[in-house]
């Protein structure tokens, strides 16, 4: 006697075998879940954290949040390489051992302040630039300036100014690229601004005089 089976219980033992397939994969892969943090124990924001797997050529990045924290789902099981970096830190790197299941696995790691680029402070005159930045945009605008390129240079300082608005002495240079493009208005306008922040500016006075004198 012969016994078939009917497509309803086909599509039964097809899902449960996938279910069953799933349920293997992702009890194969594992979870990873971290925070990077500096000296102080502050969280560090826009880490790029890689992750590389020591027994294949895998490797995903993730980026931590405001906290400092990142996660990874879904790695296989076994070694993996954690890979930190971050603008004004030395980079620093360590492993782990994945493992399968629902638990994940915590790491935590402590980034050293790049002496040679440290980062970008939260308050006072260069708030939110780092000395290299700095200094590689003054370079910018300083070229431009030597080169002759005075609407670019204006450009590049005013460019510096809106990110480090406490650094008025900039203006001069400003003032200096009008004077340049014999413009003695806007030359004046800048020069004046560097007096208002800073009234015993000896340079700012004395670009003030020779510009209004010139005008006569």
């Amino acid at each position: 006697m012969t016994h078939t089976t009917s497509p309803f219980a086909c599509r039964c033992i097809l899902i449960a075998g996938l279910v069953t397939c799933m349920a293997a994969s992702a009890a194969a892969q594992g979870r990873v879940r971290g925070i990077v943090k500096d000296q102080d124990g502050n969280g560090i924001p826009g880490a790029t954290v890689t992750a590389e797997s020591l027994t294949s050529t895998l490797h995903l990045t993730d980026t931590t949040n405001d906290s400092g924290r990142f996660s990874f789902i879904g790695l296989r099981r076994g070694r993996w390489q954690f890979v930190i970096q971050a603008d004004g830190f030395r980079p620093v790197q360590g492993s782990a051992n994945v493992g399968g299941g629902d638990r994940a696995v915590t790491v935590q790691f402590t980034m050293e302040t790049d002496r040679f680029n440290p980062p970008a402070p939260a308050v006072g005159v260069l708030a939110g630039l780092t000395t290299n930045e700095l200094v590689e945009s003054m370079e910018v605008a300083e070229g431009l300036f030597n080169r002759g390129d005075y609407d670019a240079a204006i450009d590049a300082y005013r460019s510096i100014l809106e990110r480090a608005p406490a650094l008025t002495s900039l203006s001069l240079q400003i003032g200096h690229a009008f004077r340049e493009k014999q413009e003695p208005d806007q030359a004046l306008a800048a020069y004046r601004t560097v007096l208002a922040a800073d009234p015993s500016n000896v340079e700012a006075r004395a670009a003030i005089d020779a510009v209004s004198q010139t005008a006569r």
